[in-house]
């Protein structure tokens, strides 16, 4: 097969980057030629790493005109695309081409799937609730529905620890991103249970990201003064994943991070971008899957403070770690290794190939999607437009704002200096009301001292002598 991949992302590395790379590896080791379309980096690199072709571009407009000049003249047989600009790039292709398009929703979005269903030969969602959001918003789609469960590479396997611990190795493994916020925070309330800061754990993090700096700064306040530490390791290799995560004696994490955790015999706390499972169980492992591990859920209004909590504390016990290690195990290698998924999909491209893609008179439908496009491109015009204004505005408000705190600034540092003033002025005042209380009691004091000479001088006068001394 020759097969076109298109993807769009914009953090360097995560599930979706594992998911395809899992998916060239098995195509490219069955001798199927893969052309991926992507942002230029580590990915890209990897793809090549393991035989296939990348067209690079940043799906910027006039980039990506020049991305399907070179597309259409190359031979494919069918599209294999995941969503948003990657999707749109796709159909495009697929459409001109007249070959099969298979897209692939990771999460609870529909991609606007109703606007191009004829155009789809199958869709893939990867959990069962996925697949019927995806039906209940486009119910024509249904059909071409199939869920193809996230699969775990072999690389993944139970180890004992290198070493006998005397505390606690929790670890915690996301991209921490703003889409993955919720898992951030219930994170950070398990930090903060009393509970659990009463356990002696040494808490290591894998992952990184735009929002590292500030909730490291979080979880460290967090822990201080507790019986916890915490360590962050940042992006690992999957050479190196596999190895650290035998280490720990839980962990908490979010899809396919969480078969990860579960291949390698960990008990695993499940909580995703959307919504928190908990710990997973023999009872409950179906509904973790059908929820992709918590890819879908209400976030924060579907989660109670203190649940993390309560699953943590759970596995204090020692027996009940090693249960679910033997079964989180077993798990893994009976419904979620790697080959199931990938060997599913190779034979899905090679049935809508057969079928050959839904018929599309790109002719006929020119003029209608000529139209659609230049009444996009007004409404856009339109709305930048106005976008304009409105930033125009912010900057008129903002500039405002910025004089009239300027203003109150210079309205305080004259109050300050009036008020210094008339500090000074009272000193003085103070100063000359002494004054003048010492001049009066002077005066009052000679007053007296004229009077008594006064006194003197008559009583002197009326002496029967004292004329002679006059």
């Amino acid at each position: 097969m020759r097969i076109l991949l298109p993807v769009f992302f914009h953090s360097a590395m995560g599930g979706l980057h594992l998911h395809i790379l899992a998916s060239v590896r098995h195509l490219r080791k069955h001798g199927h030629d893969i052309t991926v379309v992507s942002k230029p980096g580590p990915f890209a690199d990897e793809i090549r790493s393991l035989g296939g072709t990348v067209i690079e571009t940043d799906y910027t407009n006039e980039n990506v005109k020049d991305v399907i000049e070179q597309l259409i003249e190359l031979p494919f047989d069918v599209v294999y695309a995941h969503p948003f600009n990657s999707r749109q790039l796709g159909v495009a292709v697929a459409e001109a081409k007249n070959i099969p398009f298979v897209l692939v929703i990771h999460g609870m979005y529909h991609d606007d799937i109703d606007q191009y269903h004829t155009s789809i030969s199958k869709v893939i969602a990867v959990s069962d609730k996925i697949a019927e959001y995806l039906v209940d918003h486009c119910p024509q789609i249904a059909p071409k529905v199939e869920v193809i469960l996230n699969g775990v590479s072999d690389l993944f396997q139970p180890k004992k620890p290198a070493r006998k611990k005397e505390r606690l190795v929790g670890m915690f493994s996301s991209r921490i991103d703003p889409d993955k916020l919720f898992i951030l925070d219930v994170f950070l309330d398990g930090l903060k249970d009393e509970r659990v800061q009463q356990m002696p754990i040494d808490w290591y993090v894998i992952g990184d990201g735009t929002q590292r700096e500030k909730y490291e700064a979080r979880y460290k306040e967090t822990v201080e003064g507790t019986n916890q530490k915490i360590e962050w390791l940042g992006w690992l290799s999957q050479e190196e994943l596999p190895e650290t995560m035998s280490e720990a004696d839980f962990i908490i994490a979010p899809g396919r991070a969480a078969l990860e955790a579960m291949a390698v015999g960990k008990p695993t706390i499940a909580v995703g971008s959307k919504g928190y499972h908990g710990l997973i169980t023999p009872e409950s492992w179906r509904d973790a899957a059908k929820i992709n591990f918590g890819g879908i859920g209400k976030k924060y209004d579907g989660y109670k403070s203190g649940s993390i909590g309560d699953e943590i504390k759970r596995l204090q016990d020692e027996s009940y770690r090693a249960e679910l290690s033997t079964f989180s195990a077993e798990l893994v290698d009976q419904e979620f290794r790697d080959v199931v998924p990938q060997t599913r999909l190779e034979q899905l491209l090679q049935e809508v190939i057969a079928e050959g893609g839904p018929a599309v008179e790109v002719e006929a439908v020119y003029p209608y999607s000529r139209y659609e496009q230049l009444n996009y491109y007004r409404a856009a015009q339109l709305l930048e437009g106005k976008l304009d204004k409105k930033e125009a505005l912010r900057k008129q408000t903002k500039e405002e704002r910025d004089q009239a705190r300027k203003n109150t600034n210079q309205v305080k540092r004259d109050l300050i200096a009036a008020n210094r003033s008339n500090r000074d002025k009272d000193k003085q005042v103070t100063a000359l009301e002494a004054t003048t209380q010492q001049l009066e009691s002077e005066n009052e004091r000679l007053a007296k001292e004229v009077e008594t000479l006064k006194q003197q001088l008559d009583k002197a006068k009326s002496h029967p002598i004292g004329k002679f001394f006059m």
